[in-house]
Order: structure tokens, then sequence, then C-alpha cells
């Protein structure tokens, strides 16, 4: 008797649950379905593009914006931003002076083959490729200047790393658009040490502009002084007794202009004689 009870137990049980699963299993069985359509499709944005991975193998890039498919629960897709981005990077240096130098650069570049670039380095291309490349070029670089000249020449040194950088970046399938340096940062003894330098500089020209001046005033009186001995040269040169009666006779009439017709009073028994000018008759 109790096992007949047990039997009887377990059919309804069984009937319990078949009548369940016939009313849950097309619920159940529609949300696969739905799940599933859902990870058959996804989406890329402007400006990114896909790479679609099959149990570990890139089996397509996606390159144009929109709605694609891919196999459910197989595939994974990874986006990647594939427009020009600005990357910020700092590093320290030696100038070959061996002066320190505290660089910070901003660099905008570009994926340019994403599939070869995942493939080959994977999502962390920024850590392993373009920090470390950026960092090398700018050392490399640097250390062809004395810390004096790479202030004078910055932009000298900008398109240098520029163009060492390209080569660098262009072999791991990454375009750089452009190159720039934020920050050049010296030490504290060094930038007095440039600052005395300029003082001292503007000191020696200020001394050189008065040595010039001095030197041209000089010149000047001595171009002077020989002008004036050329003179008397050649005054005494041209000298004759004619002149030397005309010079007087011009003194003579200077005086007479300036002679207000008095007579000189004289003490004593010395008279003065005035030539008196005969009127011969014939």
């Amino acid at each position: 008797m109790h096992r007949h009870n047990n039997d009887f137990d377990e059919t309804v049980n069984f009937i319990k649950s078949f009548l369940r699963f016939r009313v849950w299993g097309p619920i159940l069985f529609l949300i696969i379905i739905v799940v599933g359509l859902m990870q058959s499709f996804y989406i890329v944005d402007p400006g990114f593009e896909a790479v679609q991975v099959r149990l570990g193998t890139v089996v397509d890039s996606i390159k144009r914006s929109g709605v694609h498919f891919k196999v459910p629960f197989i595939d994974e897709v990874l986006r990647f931003d594939v427009r020009i981005r600005k990357a910020d990077i700092a590093t320290n240096s030696l100038s070959k002076d061996l002066q320190g130098v505290s660089t910070t650069m901003v660099i905008n570049y570009k994926i340019s083959d994403l599939p070869s670039l995942y493939q080959e380095i994977g999502r962390s291309y920024k850590e392993i490729i373009l920090n470390p490349f950026t960092q090398e070029s700018v050392k490399a670089i640097v250390a062809q200047y004395t810390a004096e000249d790479l202030i004078k020449n910055r932009q000298d040194a900008k398109e240098k790393v520029l163009e060492d950088l390209k080569k660098r970046l262009s072999s791991k399938y990454i375009i750089l658009v452009d190159f720039n340096f934020t920050h050049l940062g010296f030490s504290t003894e060094f930038i007095k040490a440039v600052e005395e330098k300029q003082i001292a500089e503007q000191s020696a020209k200020k001394a050189k502009n008065l040595t010039e001046k001095i030197k041209e005033e000089a010149l000047q009186q001595i171009t002077r002084a020989d002008a004036e001995a050329y003179s008397l040269k050649a005054q005494r040169e041209v000298v004759s007794p004619e002149l030397i009666r005309l010079r007087e006779v011009e003194a003579q009439i200077k005086a007479i202009d300036k002679w207000n017709g008095v007579l000189p009073r004289i003490t004593g028994s010395y008279i003065p004689m005035l030539p008196i000018a005969s009127n011969d008759k014939k």
C-alpha cells in the first residue's frame, strides 16, 4: 500500500513538471532566441573602427559606421577610436652639456592599420608603443643640443623630434600628425647662470658702445685738427707781399670805421705826427 502511494505521488509530480514546462518552456525558448538575436548584431559609431575576433583570431575589421552581424556567444567585438587623438607625455632628459631637462609634450596621432595593430600589439598600444617611442625620440634629440642652444632653437628641436618619431611610429601602424613641446624645465642653478650671463653680455655691450663713442669723438677731433692744419698750411703757401699789404689796408680801414673823431691826449713833449696828404699843383 505504501509503495502504491509513492508511485502515485511520482506520477503526479511528473504531470505537474510537464505542465510547468509546457507553460515556461516556450517563454524560456523565446528569451534564448531574443538574447541570441541581440548578440548577433553590434553598432559601430562614427569615428570608430571595430575588430571582430572569433575564438582568438581576427576575422574582420569594420571601418564603416552602422549595424553589423556577428556569431552570437562566439565572436567578440572590440571598438577603437580611429580619429585624431591627443596624448600628453612627460620625460626627463640630458642635454649635450649634461644639464637636466624636464620636458612635457603633446602629440596628435591616429591609427593607420587597426587589425595589424591589434594582432601585434593589442589594446595597450599607448603604454607599449606610443609613450616609450616618444620619450626615446625626445631624449635622443635633446642630447644633440646644449641647454642654452635648446632654448634658442626650440622650434628646430621640435621639427627633428617630429621627423624621427614619424618614422618610428609608422612602422607600428600609427600616424603621427603633430608634435609640440609644452614645457622645457631646467635646474635652478642653470637658470641663474643664464641670467648672470645675460647681465654680463649687456654690460659688455654697453661698455663696447661707450668705447666706440669715445673712439668716434677722438677721430672727429683728429679730423678737425688735420683740417685746420691743412688750412693754415695752404694759407702760408699763398702769402705774398701784396697779400700782406692788402691785409694792412683792410686793418686800417676797419680802424678808421671805428674812430669817433677824437684825437688822443698825450702828456709829455712827444707830439705824434699824423701823415698829411700833400696837394702839389703842377
